[in-house]
């Protein structure tokens, strides 16, 4: 599966990517098109998660050489593209100069990583044979110019020309024409003389191109795994369990974005704990109530762990699954002129024909909320119905009642039920105090269980004009 940029930004994954932070080119590369990890792949997933939990128990104990490495790795250039091009077109010296100060860095890094415990499936080797090809001198500097080791003939041409232009510093006008001359093409001689070096370094240094591109992937994959490992640490985040069941349990899950912005407010998030099985699980709760949030949240650690990051939980479990997808009732496909409800069910649609035969999972926020609500919420049932037939993990947010019917599982928003009217303060915005207020804990419920109805509450606390909440309280 491909994440596409749509789902990364619906449900926060592009957030948490622009918190990693890898140090070389490589890393970044792979942050922006991460591997999926999909059914099959559970052991190359777990030794993914081997990786970052050994490093992640290093930085705990304050490893000075992971800083180390770390600085190694930023000092990488990307040097992929002097490795396309054929092989009669020679690199110029700038270019074997990033190639060799390439070559330098990774034998410092191999013999840093040496060091390391052992990441299962992930090794950093040097490419001695391409760096002492450039280096003939073995100084490891990280220079590169075309030596007198590269070809006899140059040598002997450098000192003939070094001879010529002393003679011409020591000689008066007389005879300076015939040395000028001979100057003139012992330069030519030595360009062509260079030229002839640098083509043969450039056809023995793209032999091994698959090794310089399978050395950068390991480069990249090293600098992933650490960022992965200082991500989980600064938001301690928990190394998913991955099941062979059609089940998945998420203990105490964030999502660190709603939490982020909550905290620039003064407010705090609400950990969001459940339990989804095979077939539809639905949450239902009043409007501002915390759904979608909870949904994003499980969406979001789903995407996480089967992308080889840590959860951001106490404990979570899941199993792989060959697609993770979202359906917001707030996207609009303006370009194809639909509507909200148009382009949720087209949505729906292109996810139920792609994935036919295929264990998916599939989220659903407040599904058919954009149609006249009785034809809405038989939509929702009949959805809720269809989907516990097929080989998939759903979870659907709704306002509606009956549509949990069918459901394998359903939550509830506590919501404001037990508000206490006392705790009401007057002087504080709505918004702020309706968040403060409202009860975003999950409570689970028998399937069927009525929808809360917090809508009256809601408009009170957001101060919602006296008279027209008059007429509303009569009518509800």
């Amino acid at each position: 599966m491909k994440l596409n940029s749509q789902l990364k930004e619906d449900t926060g994954y592009s957030w948490v990517m622009t918190r990693v932070e890898p140090a070389s080119p490589f890393g970044h590369a792979l942050v922006r098109n991460p591997k999926w990890y999909g059914p099959g792949e559970q052991d190359k997933l777990e030794a993914e998660f081997s990786r970052v939990d050994t490093l992640l128990n290093l930085m705990g104990e304050g490893s000075v050489l992971l800083e180390s490495i770390i600085h190694i790795l930023s000092e990488f250039h990307d040097i992929r593209n002097s490795l396309k091009r054929p092989t009669s077109a020679p690199m110029d010296e700038v270019e074997l100069f990033e190639v060799k100060h390439f070559l330098i860095y990774l034998e410092r890094l191999a013999e840093e990583c040496g060091k390391l415990p052992r990441l299962e499936g992930l090794e950093i080797r040097p490419m001695d044979a391409a760096l002492n090809l450039l280096d003939p001198s073995g100084r490891r500097l990280p220079a590169f110019s075309v030596e007198n080791a590269f070809d006899p003939a140059l040598e002997r041409v450098r000192e003939e020309k070094a001879l010529v232009e002393n003679a011409l510093r020591q000689t008066e006008k007389k005879g300076r024409d015939d040395l000028m001359a001979r100057r003139r093409e012992l330069v030519l001689k030595e360009d062509r003389l260079e030229l002839e070096a640098r083509k043969r370094l450039t056809m023995a240094l793209l032999r091994d191109r698959d090794t310089f591109l399978s050395t950068m992937e390991d480069i990249g994959r090293l600098d992933l795994v650490l960022a992965k490992a200082k991500l989980a640490r600064r938001f301690c985040c928990c190394r998913p369990a991955i099941t062979a069941e059609a089940r998945v349990v998420a203990v105490d899950m964030i999502h660190p974005e709603v939490a982020d912005h909550l905290k620039e407010r003064g407010g705090e998030f609400t950990s969001v704990s459940l339990t989804l099985e095979q077939g539809a699980t639905v949450i239902t709760g009043a409007n501002m109530g915390g759904k979608s949030v909870s949904m994003k949240s499980l969406t979001l650690n789903l995407l996480l762990a089967q992308t080889g990051f840590f959860a951001f939980a106490k404990a979570f479990s899941a199993p792989l699954f060959d697609s993770v997808s979202l359906i917001c009732t707030d996207r609009q496909s303006v370009e194809q002129g639909l509507s909200s409800f148009g382009a949720e069910v087209a949505a729906l649609g292109d996810v139920l024909r792609q994935e036919k035969g295929k264990f998916f999972y599939v989220a659903l926020d407040e599904f058919a909320r954009g149609t006249n609500p009785r034809e809405g919420a038989a939509l929702a049932r009949a959805l809720v119905e269809y989907l516990g037939r097929l080989n998939c993990v759903a979870l659907l947010t709704t306002h509606y009642d009956g549509v949990s019917d069918a459901a394998r599982r359903h939550y509830r928003v506590a919501g404001l039920g037990a508000l206490d009217t006392a705790a009401i303060r007057k002087d504080e915005a709505p918004l702020d105090r309706l968040s403060r207020l409202m009860d975003y804990h999950l409570i689970e419920s028998e399937p069927g269980e009525p929808c809360p109805r917090d809508a009256l509450r809601v408009c009170r606390l957001l101060d919602l004009e006296p008279d027209l909440m008059e007429i509303f309280s009569k009518n509800s």
